[in-house]
């Protein structure tokens, strides 16, 4: 699990009205939760290969209504020091998804999309692209 404030899309998550940040006891840990079903947020940092990162973006740039259409039977395989890198949030409940797709060029990960967040039936069909 990645810390959830390390993310490049962590000022995109702190604006979204959907999801309320609480911090402990002296700032230690920060926990986000879905606010419409109370649900807490995890973080994941996944890398991916030249290949299926641009089939990645090819899928996050398809409409909404296609989403389940175009990803198919889909599902990205990890690699370690990949070429592409996926910033990932999803709910506990699954009712929530946000994702965040970077290419390493130029000595860093730099976004290929903008932060984009998923809710209900979406953010099914997105977080069952990972599993």
């Amino acid at each position: 699990m990645a810390n959830i404030k390390n993310l490049q899309m962590w000022n995109d998550i702190c604006s979204d009205a959907r999801i309320g940040i609480s911090k402990s006891l002296f700032g230690l840990k920060t926990t986000a939760v879905y606010k419409p079903t109370n649900s807490v947020i995890d973080a994941q940092t996944l890398e991916y290969s030249p290949q299926d990162g641009e089939r990645l973006l090819r899928i996050l740039s398809t409409p909404r209504e296609k989403l389940a259409e175009t990803i198919g039977s889909f599902h990205p395989k990890k690699v370690a020091n990949g070429n592409y890198m996926l910033e990932a949030i999803s709910s506990r409940d699954g009712q929530f998804a946000g994702l965040l797709l970077q290419q390493f060029s130029s000595m860093s990960y730099e976004p290929v999309t903008k932060a984009l967040f998923f809710e209900g039936i979406d953010a099914e069909v997105i977080i069952s692209l990972f599993q």
